[in-house]
């Protein structure tokens, strides 16, 4: 007795599974991405303005730790505008700013937020 195959239905791919994945997907971007509005710093190359500058810019190295040097000078950060102050730099002066190899990007910009908020324009020089 021969019995005949039953005809094969051709079945639609299953959409699950790749909703699934659009899904853990989606949740994905939304999570990892932020919405907050960061702050901005101003921050020049060293090459631009060069032939603009009319003034000789201060020489300001940042060490690890919030120390810093003003033109040879050891200071802190908190007693970085006092020293400028002290030093008979105008506001118009430009400041040049050098990290040192031991620095870090939070003390660069520790650095950069003080002058900033003294008003002093500051370009970050070298690394």
């Amino acid at each position: 007795m021969r019995l005949s195959e039953a005809p094969k239905r051709s079945r639609a791919p299953g959409l699950t599974s790749l909703i699934d994945v659009i899904f853990l997907l989606l949740m994905f971007f939304m999570l990892a991405s932020t919405f907050s509005i960061y702050q901005r710093l101003d921050v020049t190359s060293g090459s631009e303005g060069v032939g603009k500058m009319e003034h000789k810019p201060v020489l300001l190295q940042v060490f690890a730790e919030g120390q810093l040097s003003v033109n040879g000078d050891r200071v802190s950060v908190l007693a970085l505008v006092d020293a400028l102050e002290r030093a008979g730099v105008e506001k118009v002066r430009p400041v040049a700013i050098l990290p040192a190899k031991d620095s870090t990007v939070q003390d660069v910009v520790s650095a950069l937020e003080a002058l900033k908020t003294a008003g002093w324009s500051a370009t970050l020089v070298g690394n």
